[in-house]
């Protein structure tokens, strides 16, 4: 996906590396030229030194093209402004974080989708955006639990639960699969895997990439089914 970031504050930050690492083409529009300089010196993005309401800049980012805008600055009237610029140049989608709650209705009567400031921020964004084919439904105990969705990538090899290579305490709850109806199954450890199939997963928020490698790792050789 094309995404461009509003703001390199630590959450814009934050995105900018886990989205450019996960393969998306990433675009950041941050005012503080140094700022700026050091995030395009360790990230994997095109940054911009400007306004992120500016049109000009906006237009530099190609902003038509956007599949998403994040506007995360710690101004409300910016990341509203932002927003609405980038919807009436053509982004698909746009996100504003909200730093006070009191402006909520204004970004609502606006039809602006908002992410409040808390603590789980970054996991929050991440499940709106549900890059890589893993989305998290649910977080559970404090944050530390995380109920996802995923797909099994296309070039992974089939192979039973047990085969997986899953992270410890990682649990199947359910697996859908591609061309049976939609049917659910109750995996157990001998249920075969297969490219396509949907998985429900609970596991650790820190291991949800182990997952994500898991589901879409091929057989190399030296591997074998049991």
């Amino acid at each position: 996906m094309r995404i461009i970031i509003i703001g390199a504050g630590k959450i814009g930050r934050h995105l900018a590396r886990e989205l450019a690492e996960g393969g998306h083409a990433v675009t950041v529009a941050e005012g503080n030229a140094e700022v700026a300089r050091e995030l395009a010196e360790s990230v994997e993005a095109l940054v911009l030194v400007g306004d992120g309401t500016s049109m000009s800049i906006l237009k530099d980012a190609e902003v038509a093209r956007a599949d998403w805008l994040l506007a995360l600055t710690g101004q409300d009237e910016v990341n509203l402004t932002a927003c609405e610029l980038a919807e009436t140049l053509g982004a698909k989608r746009v996100l504003a974080r909200l730093n006070d709650p009191r402006n909520r209705a204004t970004f609502d009567a606006l039809g602006i989708p908002v992410v409040a400031v808390t603590d789980l921020i970054s996991q929050l964004i991440s499940r709106e955006i549900d890059f890589l084919h893993l989305e998290r439904i649910a977080l559970l105990a404090r944050g530390r639990i995380s109920l996802i969705e995923a797909e099994v990538g296309a070039e992974a090899s089939p192979r039973r639960v047990v085969d997986l290579g899953l992270p410890p305490q990682t649990v199947l709850v359910a697996v859908t699969r591609e061309g049976e109806g939609g049917e659910v199954e109750i995996p157990r450890g001998a249920t075969v895997i297969r490219p396509g199939d949907r998985v429900l997963v609970v596991t650790a928020v820190a291991q949800e990439s182990e997952v994500r490698a898991a589901l879409h790792r091929t057989i190399v050789p030296g591997d074998h089914e049991r």
